[in-house]
């Protein structure tokens, strides 16, 4: 299932060598700035991980309540749910919450990107509604995807929110929403779920839900912070195609990149149907610990590794980005090795025992999971090198190369086909992304 760390994926991706304002882009970190003393390194990453850690405890246990109490076609329903609304949102998400996080200059107001989040949403969802008006599904799933749709549309507004309070270096009030909404998510879908065992009825339910948190929790804390400048929405024409001009690259990076964690959902549902679907998309998503903890600490040192090579100390770059890809092949290792161990029983405890035949399938994702936490350390180098525009194509060849290699071994290797696509294509974008950084490295050193 597509990582609600969608992650996984947020943040500070990667913002940098970007078409706009020369002032934006160009013109040296004022020394004032840089030298505004940041909260140790320990502070942010433990804030960061906790809440992310919680939150997608919390998105689990909902999808171990689908697997439980429903059957692996409602969980392949609610997988494909995810996997045609992630792509869309997560392009016209823009990646604003990663834009505001690096606006040391203050060039736009949290107004400017709350406004143009508000309107790439509505076209985002409009999207959605076209394509599933014309998908070949019936309208039950077709009713999931929507209100599945319904409930991402409301949390992009608490990303957009998060985005203001994280340029404030405020990552424990971005925990705490992430905990509050990640336990009262739970809760409902849970309770919604074992009375109705309707999953319509519950994902409805969940939107509500987000709803209201955001509304009481999300909005209190950044109006608190934002304090007489407290302004939600401010709409001119110059700013936004300004904004937008700096961030559509982001969003065609983060599309790409959710687009390439789920193209083998959607050629596993076409091939194989909902059910097989859903067991691949249940143990993907017990690796989000592993992705969780990735994008805690690339967060957390996004902004160290951009000074570090703002002021050519390449060297020390180096030394940070070594112990990361360290960290994440240690962390695979050490996965991969529990997986070996107790595989079996786990995956016959929270999920069932039809689940627990496939542990073949859960190390090779073990594996892949190693080499995605290699490519986002590496893309976080990038982002710290400014070097944006040169991931678009990285991902484009990421992605073209999961569409050939699924479609290629699905037919042949089923399930296990889908994961092989998913390694060759990682091991691709951390290669690629290795010769690009190592290239921005060597210019920066010259």
């Amino acid at each position: 299932m597509e990582c609600e760390a969608e992650v996984a994926a947020q943040n500070c991706f990667g913002v940098g060598n970007i078409p706009g304002p020369r002032s934006v882009l160009d013109a040296p970190l004022p020394t004032e700035i840089l030298a505004v003393a940041a909260p140790p390194l320990r502070v942010s990453f433990s804030w960061t991980l906790a809440g992310n850690v919680i939150y997608a405890a919390c998105q689990f246990g909902m999808l171990s309540v689908l697997a439980k109490l429903g059957s692996p076609s409602i969980v392949g329903q609610y997988a494909l749910g995810l996997a045609i609304t992630a792509p869309v949102f997560m392009l016209t998400n823009l990646q604003l919450r990663g834009v505001q996080a690096t606006d040391a200059r203050h060039e736009f107001e949290f107004a400017d990107y709350f406004t143009l989040r508000l309107t790439s949403t509505l076209l985002g969802a409009l999207v959605i509604l076209l394509i599933t008006a014309f998908a070949a599904y019936d309208i039950t799933t077709k009713t999931v995807i929507v209100l599945v749709a319904g409930a991402k549309a409301i949390e992009t507004i608490s990303d957009v929110i998060a985005g203001h309070l994280q340029k404030s270096e405020r990552l424990d009030q971005v925990a705490r929403a992430l905990m509050i909404r990640g336990a009262v998510s739970v809760a409902i879908f849970a309770a919604v779920f074992w009375v109705s065992r309707n999953l319509i009825t519950t994902v409805a339910a969940l939107a509500l839900a987000w709803m209201v948190v955001i509304a009481l929790y999300d909005f209190r804390v950044v109006s608190r912070l934002l304090g007489q400048h407290r302004r939600f929405f401010r709409f001119s024409m110059g700013t936004q195609k300004t904004l937008l001009s700096i961030s559509w690259p982001l969003g065609v990076v983060m599309a790409l990149a959710s687009l390439n964690t789920n193209v083998p959902r959607y050629v596993l549902e076409h091939k194989l149907g909902a059910a097989e679907l859903g067991i691949f998309a249940s143990l993907a998503y017990l690796l989000t610990a592993i992705s969780l903890i990735v994008m805690a600490l690339g967060q957390s040192v996004c902004t160290r590794m951009a000074r570090l090579f703002a002021d050519c100390d390449i060297r020390e770059f180096k030394a940070l980005l070594g112990k990361l890809i360290l960290f994440a092949a240690a962390l695979g290792t050490v996965a991969l090795g529990m997986a070996l161990f107790a595989g079996r029983p786990v995956l016959t405890f929270v999920y069932r025992p039809e689940y627990a035949e496939h542990v073949d399938l859960l190390l090779l994702m073990i594996v892949d999971a190693t080499l995605v936490a290699i490519g986002s350390f590496l893309g976080f180098g990038m982002t710290a090198a400014r070097c944006f525009r040169s991931q678009m194509p990285i991902m484009a060849i990421t992605v073209g190369t999961t569409v050939v290699f699924t479609l290629a071994l699905v037919p042949r290797f089923g399930l296990m086909g889908a994961g092989y696509g998913l390694l060759i294509a990682s091991f691709v974008r951390a290669a690629a992304s290795y010769l690009v950084l190592d290239s921005a490295m060597k210019r920066q050193a010259a």
